[in-house]
């Protein structure tokens, strides 16, 4: 562990980069890092793996955080299985030793695994949620077990942490005593910064998503890129930027006849992604719904205009940032992409960029300090 006498934060999260996925949750692992100006960081994360026989232990320390990861064999038996993951969580707490906070993210399917970590540290729980399942149609069909799991933690949560109003809208009908804070996600200014070349116009676009159709449409995408090519765009280009799987979308695109139009990568790293943003002149989201969406802050950050659905930090798009289109709407899309190329709307990059520091990590660090300070006194 690192010695040291300031306040020892642990973090624990449902998603969390692991050997069978090194992207999933990776924005909770940038808020460790983000901790370390300010704290000692620890991570606890436990995962089930099916190649796993017994108990495996995986500890690092880097970037300043102490993070602990536990593999535990698979079971179809629930009893067994249970019985795996709780030895898991034991094995993990044992590594880490007297916590005064612990930061949790993402209830489902851990917010038992927070509720019991709070009680063998005897420290508050702060939880900071990120996830889509909140939204009507989603939350109408959970299960026995997920209303359990989230009542349950709600019960024990010292403060509720949505990582936008948009999201914390939604959350009201689960939580609707529990005391909540709106805390956005960061983005980082170094990385994310506006090209040195000047665009000259618009017919370089950006998409970067994981190509989700349930919640990213990449159909609307493509369709209105097909209808902006069609009605006389032929010199647009779209680039699709991906940590999953493209060919079902490359083989609509071709299909559309926008081979030729749409270029696919992935996954990159932030520093890859932020490269292309600085190569490309606009930015699209065709998202049915997003909790946050932090590429919008990515580009924002970069200057780039944006046309965007009403989802996530996109709602209620200023005109001064892109435009906004409405959800499932390839013509809306089409129309939007030729005001873009028709340069009939002009954008200052400088106004878009101090948009996206809104989402710096010095501002998010500060409101953290804030939400912690005040639970550490009582906790104290």
């Amino acid at each position: 562990m690192f010695p040291t006498q300031r306040k020892h934060i642990l973090l624990m999260s449902s998603w969390f980069p692991n050997r069978l996925d090194a992207f999933v949750g990776n924005f909770v692992q940038r808020f460790a890092q983000l901790l370390t100006s300010e704290y000692q960081v620890s991570v606890i994360h436990t995962h089930g793996d099916p190649a796993c026989s017994r108990i495996e232990k995986e500890i690092d320390e880097s970037d300043g955080v102490f993070t602990v990861r536990i593999y535990h064999p698979v079971s179809k038996n629930k009893f067994v299985h249970w019985y795996w993951q709780r030895k898991a969580l034991s094995t993990a707490l044992d590594e880490v030793e007297e916590v005064d906070l612990l930061f949790a993210h993402v209830i489902l399917n851990r917010g038992l695994q927070f509720i019991r970590a709070k009680h063998f540290y005897h420290c508050p729980l702060i939880v900071m949620e990120h996830a889509s399942y909140y939204r009507k149609e989603i939350r109408e069909k959970f299960t026995r077990i997920q209303r359990r799991i989230i009542k349950r933690t709600s019960l024990h949560i010292n403060e509720l942490l949505a990582c936008s109003a948009f999201l914390q809208e939604d959350m009201k009908a689960i939580f609707p005593t529990t005391k909540s804070t709106v805390l956005p996600n960061f983005v980082d200014t170094e990385l994310f910064y506006p090209s040195v070349t000047t665009s000259t116009g618009y017919k370089r676009f950006l998409h970067v998503s994981t190509l989700d159709e349930s919640v990213k449409d990449p159909e609307t995408l493509l369709n209105g890129v097909a209808l902006a090519v069609k009605a006389g765009y032929p010199d647009l280009h779209l680039t699709v930027i991906s940590d999953q799987p493209s060919e079902k979308w490359q083989e609509m695109a071709a299909q559309l006849g926008i081979a030729g139009n749409v270029t696919f990568g992935g996954p990159m790293s932030w520093n890859e992604i932020a490269e292309q943003m600085r190569q490309h002149d606009a930015f699209l989201l065709t998202s049915s719904y997003e909790t946050f969406s932090i590429v919008l802050a990515e580009a924002w950050l970069t200057g780039l205009p944006t046309i965007t659905t009403p989802v996530g930090i996109g709602k209620d798009l200023d005109p001064s940032l892109g435009i906004q289109i409405p959800i499932g709407a390839p013509q809306a899309l089409a129309d939007a992409l030729q005001q873009l190329i028709d340069n009939t709307i002009q954008f200052d990059v400088s106004v878009i960029r101090e948009k996206g520091l809104e989402y710096s990590e010095d501002k998010v660090i500060g409101q953290l300090k804030t939400i912690f300070e005040r639970h550490l006194i009582d906790h104290d």
